[in-house]
Protein backbone atom coordinates (compact mmCIF):
# COMPACT_ATOMS: atom_id res chain seq x y z
CA UNK A 1 0.00 0.00 0.00
CA UNK A 2 1.41 3.43 -0.71
CA UNK A 3 1.33 6.31 1.19
CA UNK A 4 -1.70 8.28 -0.66
CA UNK A 5 -3.65 4.93 0.29
CA UNK A 6 -2.81 4.82 3.64
CA UNK A 7 -3.15 8.36 4.44
CA UNK A 8 -6.44 8.48 2.39
CA UNK A 9 -7.79 5.10 4.23
CA UNK A 10 -7.43 6.35 7.43
CA UNK A 11 -8.62 10.16 6.88
CA UNK A 12 -11.89 8.50 5.03
CA UNK A 13 -12.83 6.36 8.31
CA UNK A 14 -11.83 9.17 10.24
CA UNK A 15 -14.20 11.58 8.30
CA UNK A 16 -12.75 14.61 9.99
CA UNK A 17 -15.41 16.56 7.89
CA UNK A 18 -18.53 14.20 8.60
CA UNK A 19 -19.67 14.12 5.01
CA UNK A 20 -18.88 10.94 3.63
CA UNK A 21 -22.27 9.79 3.99
CA UNK A 22 -23.76 12.27 1.76
CA UNK A 23 -20.65 12.59 -1.00
CA UNK A 24 -18.32 10.38 -2.33
CA UNK A 25 -14.97 9.16 -0.92
CA UNK A 26 -12.97 11.50 -2.70
CA UNK A 27 -14.42 14.08 -0.71
CA UNK A 28 -11.24 14.46 1.37
CA UNK A 29 -8.37 14.45 -1.76
CA UNK A 30 -7.50 17.84 -1.42
CA UNK A 31 -6.79 17.22 2.09
CA UNK A 32 -5.59 13.90 1.56
CA UNK A 33 -3.03 14.92 -0.86
CA UNK A 34 -1.61 18.08 0.73
CA UNK A 35 -0.83 15.38 4.01
CA UNK A 36 1.12 13.03 1.56
CA UNK A 37 3.09 15.69 0.16
CA UNK A 38 3.96 17.08 3.91
CA UNK A 39 4.97 13.52 5.31
CA UNK A 40 8.59 13.63 4.18
CA UNK A 41 8.23 16.98 7.11
CA UNK A 42 6.36 14.82 9.56
CA UNK A 43 9.31 13.04 11.55
CA UNK A 44 7.13 12.42 14.68
CA UNK A 45 4.00 11.50 15.45
CA UNK A 46 3.04 14.36 17.07
CA UNK A 47 4.51 16.21 13.87
CA UNK A 48 2.33 14.54 11.77
CA UNK A 49 -0.55 15.79 13.86
CA UNK A 50 0.08 19.01 13.70
CA UNK A 51 0.48 18.27 9.70
CA UNK A 52 -2.90 16.83 9.58
CA UNK A 53 -4.25 19.71 12.19
CA UNK A 54 -2.44 22.60 9.79
CA UNK A 55 -4.01 21.27 6.82
CA UNK A 56 -7.50 20.85 7.75
CA UNK A 57 -7.48 24.41 9.35
CA UNK A 58 -6.17 25.65 6.71
CA UNK A 59 -8.77 24.33 4.10
CA UNK A 60 -11.69 24.66 6.44
CA UNK A 61 -10.81 26.82 9.24
CA UNK A 62 -12.65 24.41 11.91
CA UNK A 63 -10.33 24.61 15.08
CA UNK A 64 -12.38 23.77 17.66
CA UNK A 65 -13.09 20.35 15.70
CA UNK A 66 -10.14 19.45 13.88
CA UNK A 67 -7.55 20.24 17.28
CA UNK A 68 -4.08 18.91 17.28
CA UNK A 69 -5.61 16.26 19.82
CA UNK A 70 -7.92 15.34 17.81
CA UNK A 71 -5.64 14.56 14.96
CA UNK A 72 -3.07 12.46 16.99
CA UNK A 73 -5.25 9.44 16.89
CA UNK A 74 -5.24 9.61 12.58
CA UNK A 75 -1.61 10.59 12.73
CA UNK A 76 -0.70 7.63 14.87
CA UNK A 77 -2.52 4.97 12.82
CA UNK A 78 -0.87 6.83 9.50
CA UNK A 79 2.62 6.67 11.14
CA UNK A 80 1.71 3.05 12.11
CA UNK A 81 0.86 1.75 8.49
CA UNK A 82 3.61 3.57 6.83
CA UNK A 83 6.17 2.38 9.11
CA UNK A 84 5.16 -1.30 9.38
CA UNK A 85 4.85 -1.58 5.09
CA UNK A 86 7.67 0.22 5.18
CA UNK A 87 9.83 -2.38 7.12
CA UNK A 88 7.73 -4.97 5.20
CA UNK A 89 9.01 -3.69 2.38
CA UNK A 90 12.64 -4.30 3.39
CA UNK A 91 12.04 -7.96 4.84
CA UNK A 92 10.97 -8.79 1.59
CA UNK A 93 13.67 -6.95 -0.61
CA UNK A 94 16.74 -8.93 1.89
CA UNK A 95 14.28 -12.11 2.51
CA UNK A 96 14.48 -11.44 6.20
Amino acid sequence: MNHYQIVKEVINDWDPKHLLRYTSEDEDEPEISRIVLLLPTATSVEKLAVVIHEVFDKMFSVRKVHSINNCYPSALKIWNKINSSEFTNVKKRHNF
